[in-house]
């Protein structure tokens, strides 16, 4: 069994949509019923979109990595075509950059393979893909935030073989729209802010690269944002979903421990030391600097979505309040 893929259960809180998306959209997502497959469930992303679409009424077929393993073809022709549905959404993958550099044909058969395979499935159907993605398919070597028609420039294996799954999305003939993630957490997995917070509980020393920029985003706005997408059947292509603005690793972790304090959680260390993505000797594969995202498209189709400072403190609030310690396997 292969290992790196984006695999858990909580409650959704809130939600993003503004006056005309919530008009437009969450009444036909509570009443809708589709019959909708989510992959990945394991993961942090997958186990929130899963349980979302639940809330709202669809009836939703949940495959983790367990239950469906990507790097087999006949798995995929074996679940997809003996189920019957509307709607899937991919949020599978291999994700950890430098298990990707060490296993190639396997990122190639889960983020490429398994995408073209899932989207054949869906034209035979006649159901609709939303296929996540990722902003490591950019090159990031310019400030500034991207937008979905930037050029598409992969630096290392994970990113070549997830912009390859975007391609093979868009040329399958599907009714598909490829969305752009980055920086996810959330309760379903233990991410980057999970990490600053037990450190600094315990006293440990912290840290984070400076001088790489991104979005950090709530997978339960995320789950939002895509059950918004299910009944938006005009919307195809590609599509940047994120938080608005952007921010450092350190940046990121350093209002991890502010928000974190302002809750009065009991921090032993308050301040987070920059570093540099040169002197991150450990990092194999190459890590795109500028990747930040634009949500000009989003928003113009009616989604607008909350800053990530915002999206960090609502979660910060409902999961750790009061807590003296994080659990050991965070």
């Amino acid at each position: 069994m292969w290992r790196g893929l984006a695999g858990g259960w909580g409650v959704g809180h809130g939600t993003l949509m503004n006056d005309q998306a919530t008009r437009s959209g969450e009444g036909a997502l509570a009443g809708a019923g589709l019959r909708v497959v989510v992959t990945g469930t394991g993961g942090r992303l997958g186990g929130a979109v899963a349980r979302r679409l639940r809330q709202w009424g669809h009836r939703v077929v949940a495959w983790d990595r367990k239950a469906l393993d990507l790097t087999v073809p006949e798995q995929i022709d074996d679940h997809f075509g003996g189920a019957r549905y509307d709607v899937v959404v991919n949020c599978a993958a291999a994700t950890l950059l430098d298990w990707c550099e060490d296993h190639p044909e396997e990122a190639w058969q889960v983020n490429a393979e398994a995408a073209r395979r899932m989207a054949e499935h869906c034209v035979a159907q006649g159901a609709r893909l939303i296929h996540v993605s990722t902003d490591y398919v950019y090159d990031g070597r310019l400030p500034g935030l991207r937008e979905e028609a930037d050029p598409v420039e992969p630096l290392g294996v994970y990113a070549a073989t997830k912009a390859e799954g975007e391609r093979v999305v868009l040329a399958s003939g599907a009714d598909a729209v490829v969305v752009r993630v980055s920086w996810v957490f959330g309760p379903d997995r233990p991410a980057f802010p999970d990490q600053m917070l037990r450190q600094a509980l315990r006293g440990e020393f912290c840290a984070a690269v400076a001088d790489k920029w991104s979005v950090p985003t709530y997978s339960h706005d995320l789950a939002d944002m895509i059950g918004w997408l299910l009944v938006q059947p005009r919307i195809s292509g590609v599509l940047n979903l994120c938080s608005e603005g952007s921010c450092s690793w350190q940046e990121y972790g350093q209002a991890t421990l502010d928000l974190a304090a302002e809750l009065g959680l009991p921090l032993k260390v308050r301040h987070v030391e920059p570093l540099t993505l040169a002197a991150m000797k450990s990092f194999r594969a190459v890590r795109p600097v500028w990747t930040a995202m634009s949500t000009r498209r989003m928003r113009s189709l009616g989604f607008t979505p909350r800053p990530w400072r915002e999206a960090l403190g609502e979660y910060l609030r409902t999961y750790y309040a009061g807590a003296v310690d994080l659990p050991e396997e965070i």
